[in-house]
């Protein structure tokens, strides 16, 4: 498991991602994977809010009322939901991925955080700015104020797609080189749009596909998962 100090370090208290070694997260349940993670991180299983991911770009705001969507499993999930916010603390949140880019979000000053599933067709459709966008209308946020971390993810120099999704991609004037699509520069640049300032966008670096500590989706791992998880 992987911390990421560029955001806990601002106060949150958990912005954190499982490794291949912590097994599969994608299940739930006395004695899984996932429960051991969340007992690590000092975080109840039982109160974990989850959506149930369909690569779209609905994004809920979790409030006390959505303590526990989707920890005994994926069928009591927040439904058709790849994005979550949240200005409660201690209300941890969970996104699960393999190779699909968690992008975490952190206000400090509005006391706000979300956690994002940006996979290539929720990057298309620029999730994360819709993701700013609700921080600063729901729960007041200040664009300049938010923080982004782009995780561990399919890096742009392997994540290689048909001729007709490069050509569809590079239509939407998002970045590419040739059938290589670069999903980490296009969030950031959504996250600037979004207002975010540059220098407040952290990114990882790490690709999944070629970085053996994550499952990856593009190397075979069909139905395993790691766990994005962030706590205020």
């Amino acid at each position: 498991m992987i911390h990421f100090p560029e955001l806990e370090s601002l106060g949150l208290r958990v912005a954190a991602m499982t490794e291949r070694c912590d097994g599969d997260c994608r299940t739930a349940g006395p004695g899984s994977p996932r429960d051991a993670c969340c007992g690590v991180l000092g975080v109840p299983p039982e109160s974990l809010v989850c959506g149930r991911q369909v690569h779209g770009v609905t994004i809920a705001v979790a409030g006390e009322e959505a303590r526990g969507r989707g920890a005994p499993g994926h069928e009591t999930a927040l439904p058709a939901t790849d994005g979550l916010l949240t200005a409660l603390p201690g209300l941890p949140l969970a996104v699960f991925v393999a190779d699909c880019v968690p992008v975490f979000l952190f206000a400090p000053e509005a006391g706000a955080a979300g956690l994002v599933h940006a996979g290539r067709q929720g990057t298309r459709a620029n999730i994360v700015g819709r993701a700013v966008r609700l921080l600063v209308e729901r729960l007041g946020a200040a664009p300049g104020g938010v923080h982004a971390f782009i995780g561990p993810s399919a890096g742009p120099g392997r994540y290689e797609v048909s001729e007709t999704l490069a050509a569809d991609w590079e239509e939407a004037g998002l970045p590419c080189r040739g059938r290589l699509l670069d999903l980490w520069e296009a969030n950031r640049r959504q996250l600037c749009a979004a207002g975010v300032p540059d220098h407040q966008i952290h990114l990882a670096g790490i690709c999944t596909i070629e970085d053996g500590r994550f499952f990856s989706y593009r190397r075979g791992d069909q139905t395993s998962r790691n766990m994005a998880l962030l706590m205020i």
